[in-house]
């Protein structure tokens, strides 16, 4: 509990600070709100669908933050990232609620804050096009699960030896992390793309040079399509990775203080929050459409 504290802690003055950030851009002209609606939405969706690896015979999901933090900034991505993680949270019993302020700083802050150093060395070194967002991408996703085997290695130190606690967790991670670190690259190269060719206003200039056909879209599409149907009987990697480390240091894991996700009522708030996040996205892409319909001339 005391890492928990500890985390919640450091968590609560990055997220003061990545809302008044928003504040701050919803001041200014030509900040669109309905651009975060679809953010979070996009992120909601996105790190809560499991994926399979069926080489690994394991399912984890992408990040999402490390391309988001590219288009709307880090500071404005954090709140998004624990308001999603807060929901699952309580809903799905993913993640959990005493690891929420760890979550949001390793997925929120972490990811996203080596994904931009990568993008701006990518620049310095001319790799501006799609092969340069996609390795920042990856590379950024990948970051994430590095930052939370440290942050488990600090936790169980007081029971194993962390360095050996840290190469146990990224070894049992790389399997399954590695594929979809890939494609969360191939992903992002997809969504920047869109939005250059369907709204390039809504990203930095360095991003807009990234106006191709969207084709990898569809692609990726379709294998997240076929990996979700091909493998949902798979364990999860996050409680088997986590919960082996920590068992084998001799700390069984707790089930989630709070867990929302089976029965009637599970059921009927899964289907109220993904209705309403599909609602928030539908009208997001609506509105951005209109905005460039208006913004053609008479």
């Amino acid at each position: 509990m005391e890492q928990a504290a500890l985390f919640s802690a450091a968590a609560i003055p990055a997220l003061a600070w990545s809302v008044r950030g928003e504040q701050v851009a919803r001041s200014r002209e030509g900040s669109s709100p309905v651009l975060m609606a679809g953010v979070t939405s996009l992120l909601f969706a996105a790190t809560l669908l499991p994926l399979p690896v069926p080489i690994a015979g394991a399912t984890s999901h992408v990040c999402l933050t490390p391309v988001l933090a590219l288009v709307v900034g880090v500071r404005r991505v954090l709140w998004p990232t624990f308001f999603v993680l807060l929901l699952q949270a309580v809903f799905f019993a993913h993640g959990g609620l005493t690891t929420l302020g760890v979550n949001t700083l390793t997925l929120g802050l972490a990811g996203p804050v080596v994904t931009v150093g990568l993008w701006s060395l990518m620049r310095r070194l001319g790799a501006t096009h799609a092969l340069g967002l996609g390795l920042a991408c990856g590379l950024g996703s990948l970051s994430v699960y590095v930052a939370d085997a440290l942050v488990l290695a600090l936790a169980l130190s007081d029971l194993a030896e962390p360095l050996a606690t840290f190469t146990g967790v990224l070894l049992g991670f790389s399997p399954v992390q590695i594929p979809l670190a890939v494609l969360e690259g191939f992903a992002s190269v997809g969504i920047v793309q869109a939005l250059a060719s369907r709204r390039p206003s809504l990203l930095p200039e360095p991003l807009r040079l990234l106006r191709k056909s969207p084709a990898p879209i569809s692609s990726v599409g379709l294998l997240l399509i076929v990996a979700t149907l091909s493998g949902c009987d798979y364990e999860g990697i996050d409680g088997s990775v986590f919960g082996a480390a920590a068992e084998h240091a001799g700390r069984v894991p707790t089930d989630s203080l709070l867990d929302l996700s089976q029965g009637e009522l599970g059921l009927a708030m899964t289907i109220i929050i993904l209705f309403g996040l599909g609602f928030i996205s539908g009208r997001s892409w609506e509105r951005l459409g209109r905005e460039d319909s208006d913004a053609l001339p008479r």
